[in-house]
């Protein structure tokens, strides 16, 4: 029986990307791009693997279609996921990422031609270019990192869908959480509510598994569970996105084990109402630089800046290992120019960090509008008393 295939746009839509790719070529002079990072290739022809380190690109050339490379084991995931992609060029585990990659560039006639490459993606490894050049001498690179990222900025109807869903798993995920939060759990305890809520709600396998931080642990950026018990007095940063078809959602909530202080009460509630001022300043034509502001400005003046000093947010749209966060293609920062436009998905999540006590805050996923903005996610700003 054959495995009916799931493309996740309409050929059409691939389409419309791989030509505002193939405009940039022109603008650039290139004749052809090739795409290693993961999140682009499938932005453009919808293949994706779990075997995300695996040798792989797609290579669009100037005019025509694309060709795509994979591994020969993973094949078979382009006639599932990309069954309007014609042209797909497998490798086996016995041959080397240079050679075969010199193969395609030969026999589609680019091996003396002006090619771009990624330098920004993470998924070319240097030596790999360095050999690239090395073996195909008469190839003029061009780095054209950030060239498919300008498609990826503005999210298409069908996109904003995806996030939507994705979103609603995250939901469920929070809940059965904040659910687990209770003295006497570990930090385990909650991570594993929450990727079981996020799962029978219908998400995919996560990219990034939930951050679950308490006590003192919850004042370390960026860390997450660790088999420690919940104590009295604790707070509890909570951090998980649901998937939608590689699409993410993600919120950031917060709980205390008994009675918060009024301190701390306080504390969290300028992490609430420098949230709310962000997205009430959200709409097209401003920069991100006075979004981050009406943000900053609250927490500074309630003299907490010193536990805060970050960014606001950053563009969340295609979810691949290592994280959720598309912050390289554009993030909402102090003093940045940049415009929003409709159609821009951000995650905001301020949040403090004090001492070695305490760590909490609270994110929204936004949509911006016409109009202003739309917030995605939906789960009560309280701090969650356990």
């Amino acid at each position: 029986m054959a495995i009916p295939a799931e493309e996740i746009f309409p050929e059409k839509e691939y389409r419309a990307r791989i030509a505002a790719v193939q405009k940039e070529l022109d603008t650039a002079d290139a004749d052809a791009l090739l795409v290693y990072q993961t999140h682009n290739i499938f932005f453009l022809c919808g293949y994706h693997a779990v075997g995300t380190p695996n040798y792989q690109f797609l290579l669009v050339p100037r005019k025509g279609d694309p060709t795509l490379l994979c591994r020969g084991l993973e094949k078979k995931l382009a006639d599932y996921y990309s069954t309007w992609l014609k042209d797909v060029f497998s490798w086996e585990d016995t041959e080397e990422p240079i050679g075969v990659t010199k193969k395609v560039l030969e026999e589609r006639g680019l091996a003396s031609s002006k090619v771009g490459y990624e330098g920004t993606s993470n998924w070319l490894l240097p030596r790999v270019f360095d050999g690239l050049q090395e073996s195909i001498p008469d190839v003029k690179w061009k780095d054209l990192g950030g060239t498919v990222e300008k498609g990826r900025l503005i999210k298409s109807p069908l996109e904003i869908d995806y996030i939507r869903k994705a979103a609603r798993f995250t939901e469920a995920g929070v809940e059965q959480a904040l659910n687990a939060v209770r003295e006497g759990a570990t930090e385990n305890d909650v991570a594993a509510a929450a990727v079981d809520g996020l799962l029978r709600a219908g998400s995919e396998h996560c990219m990034a598994s939930p951050t679950v931080n308490s006590g003192p642990r919850s004042s370390i950026a960026h860390t997450s569970f660790r088999r420690r018990k919940l104590e009295r007095g604790d707070t509890v940063l909570i951090e998980l996105s649901g998937i939608y078809n590689r699409y993410v959602g993600p919120l950031m909530r917060s709980a205390v084990v008994g009675p918060p202080s009024e301190k701390l009460k306080g504390m969290y509630g300028a992490c609430v109402e420098g949230l709310e001022a962000a997205i009430a300043k959200i709409k097209p034509g401003v920069t991100s630089g006075e979004v981050d502001e009406a943000c900053t400005s609250i927490i500074r003046k309630k003299g907490l800046y010193d536990y805060y000093k970050k960014r606001l947010g950053y563009s969340v749209g295609i979810g691949f290992v290592p994280g959720w966060g598309e912050g390289n293609i554009m993030d909402l920062k102090q003093n940045d120019p940049r415009e929003l436009k409709p159609g821009m998905v951000f995650h905001m999540p301020p949040a403090l960090r004090v001492g070695d006590d305490w760590g909490f805050g609270v994110s929204e996923t936004i949509l911006v509008t016409d109009l202003g903005c739309e917030v995605l996610t939906n789960y009560s700003r309280e701090l969650a008393v356990r």
